[in-house]
C-alpha cells in the first residue's frame, strides 16, 4: 500500500511536467495563461465552496435529509479545486471528471409526511385560576 502511494506522489509530478512540456510544444506561452486560469478558477470554487456549505448542510438537514450527501459532495468539490490549483493537464482532468460526477446536487425534499412548522408552538406561561 505504501510503495503504491509513492509511485503515485512520484508519478503524478512527473506526469503533469511531461504534458506542461507537450502543450507547451503544442501552444507555447499560451500554456502559461491556461495554468494562470485554471488556478484562478480552482480559488474560486475552493472560495465559493466554503461559503456555499453550511447552507447547503442546514437546507438539507431542515428538510429531513442525511447530510452525507451534501458532505460527500462538498468534499467532491473541495478535491476538484484542489486539483485546479495543482498545475497541469492530469489534475485539471481530474478535476473536471469530479465537478462532472453526477449527484451533487441533495434530493429535493419530500412531498409525503408532515413538515414541522415552526408557528405551531406557543411558549408561554399560564396559571390556573379557580
Amino acid at each position: 500500500m505504501r510503495a503504491g502511494f509513492w509511485i503515485i506522489a512520484f508519478a503524478l509530478p512527473a506526469l503533469e511536467l511531461v504534458g506542461i512540456y507537450q502543450i507547451w510544444q503544442s501552444i507555447g506561452a499560451w500554456t502559461l495563461v491556461w495554468l494562470a486560469l485554471a488556478a484562478a478558477a480552482g480559488v474560486w470554487l475552493l472560495h465559493r465552496e466554503q461559503r456555499a456549505f453550511l447552507p447547503q448542510l442546514m437546507q438539507a438537514m431542515a428538510n429531513g435529509h442525511t447530510p452525507l450527501v451534501v458532505l460527500l459532495a462538498s468534499f467532491r468539490r473541495i478535491i476538484a479545486a484542489l486539483l485546479l490549483i495543482f498545475p497541469g493537464i492530469v489534475s485539471d482532468g481530474l478535476a473536471l471528471v469530479l465537478l462532472a460526477w453526477p449527484g451533487g446536487r441533495p434530493p429535493r425534499p419530500r412531498g409525503d409526511g408532515p413538515r414541522p412548522a415552526a408557528d405551531d408552538v406557543i411558549e408561554g406561561e399560564y396559571r390556573r385560576i379557580d
